[in-house]
């Protein structure tokens, strides 16, 4: 699967995203943003195109109804943020945390996770189109009701993960660990797992293993 990477210039003007906040600025092209302390901002429709951001914290931020197109972020803290309706195109998460964040009813595109810590996020009524997660941990983490087409995970630690009501045909997950995983039959239809992982699945779904003699 072809992720494409943020579409980034190597010329960005640096500015201070609480200075933006106090001048009320609601869109930002071209910047980048570095070492800031953004705890608890309120960021709503917020626009961000064509930039960096980097050593930031959000935890606690309010992004709804946010616009993430061509982004990168960098070593970055959205620990309990709610992005819920937001909307990311072309974006990277690089060595984030992104623990018990919300990305309800978000639409995900050509994005990125590298290297994050997403555990007990929420993908609740999300939209997933061509969205990889690399190296990265999703223990507990919850999706639900959510539409996926295109949705690539590799070597992710996926202990204890949730997926209600969300079609998995075609994700494979082969090269992920885990020990207990929550899912219908309905759900893991056409999974791909590996042949050890296979065995669990089949105890999921109440089969009981005969031990060959």
């Amino acid at each position: 699967m072809r992720i494409e990477s943020p579409k980034i210039p190597e010329s960005l003007t640096e500015k201070k995203l609480l200075q933006m906040i106090e001048e009320e600025e609601n869109e930002a092209v071209y910047i980048s943003i570095n070492e800031e302390d953004a705890r608890n901002v309120i960021l709503e429709r917020f626009v961000l195109s064509n930039a960096r951001v980097s050593r930031t914290t959000f935890t606690g931020a309010q992004m709804p109804r946010a616009d993430f197109t061509d982004v990168q972020f960098v070593n970055c803290d959205f620990s309990n943020v709610d992005f819920s309706e937001s909307i990311f195109h072309r974006v990277e998460f690089i060595d984030c945390k992104l623990i018990g964040s919300h990305f309800s009813n978000a639409h995900l595109a050509q994005t990125t996770f590298s290297n994050s810590m997403l555990n007990l996020s929420n993908f609740i009524d999300v939209r997933i189109k061509q969205v990889q997660f690399l190296q990265s941990s999703m223990k507990q983490m919850n999706v639900a009701n959510g539409k996926i087409k295109g949705l690539y995970l590799n070597e992710c630690d996926i202990d204890d993960i949730s997926f209600f009501e969300t079609p998995l045909m075609g994700v494979d997950i082969s090269t992920c660990t885990y020990n207990r995983i929550e899912a219908s039959q309905q759900v893991i239809a056409g999974l791909i797992v590996s042949r050890d992982q296979a065995v669990g699945f089949a105890r999921l779904l109440g089969l009981r293993i005969k031990e060959e003699m």
